[in-house]
């Protein structure tokens, strides 16, 4: 137990460290699996090559998700220094999550296939979304009353910003055929 200013002891939570780093493996995870899509060869089902058909905007979805990871990487690297990019890091990664409702919408329904890469990055990006809440609700616990307001703003913004990214998927996200 560590002395907190106060007097009072508060738990030593290793577990943040584990959970940082399971963070940081999911959000590099999604770059380093975007990074193999733009190589098509690396992935021989037909669901990967109708998949590479589909543009975001008129940009390749590979080279988007490159771009897209690495900015969420670039952020999560800020975050502790400016609690706004905390705020940032939060948005993009749930806008993330919308998208992907649409994107597996899509492999479900107009290609009728699942491309296993466009998947393990839909997971990957799951798993980052779950970490994150993880981490907010314990530090909403650790900090009181205060923390759950703070929570509850937050779940708020991701629950707008997923909408946000499901919109931008649905009118941008076009097949090139």
């Amino acid at each position: 137990m560590q002395k907190a200013d106060v007097g009072q002891a508060v738990p030593f939570r290793v577990g943040d460290r584990v959970l940082s780093i399971m963070l940081w493996l999911a959000v590099s995870a999604g770059w380093l699996v975007s990074t193999f899509s733009v190589i098509q060869e690396m992935c021989m089902v037909s669901a990967c090559r109708d998949t590479a058909s589909f543009t975001i905007f008129g940009f390749n979805m590979g080279w988007f998700g490159i771009a897209y990871f690495s900015l969420i990487l670039i952020v999560q690297w800020l975050r502790k220094m400016d609690s706004r990019l905390d705020w940032v890091f939060s948005a993009l990664l749930f806008c993330g999550i919308g998208a992907e409702l649409r994107l597996l919408w899509i492999q479900k329904y107009v290609i009728g296939g699942w491309c296993p890469l466009c998947v393990t990055i839909c997971c990957a990006l799951l798993c980052a979304a779950l970490l994150l809440l993880v981490e907010k609700v314990r530090g909403a616990g650790a900090t009181g009353q205060g923390g759950l307001q703070g929570l509850i703003g937050w779940l708020a913004l991701v629950v707008a910003m997923s909408a946000i990214g499901l919109t931008v998927a649905v009118t941008g996200v076009k097949a090139l055929y």
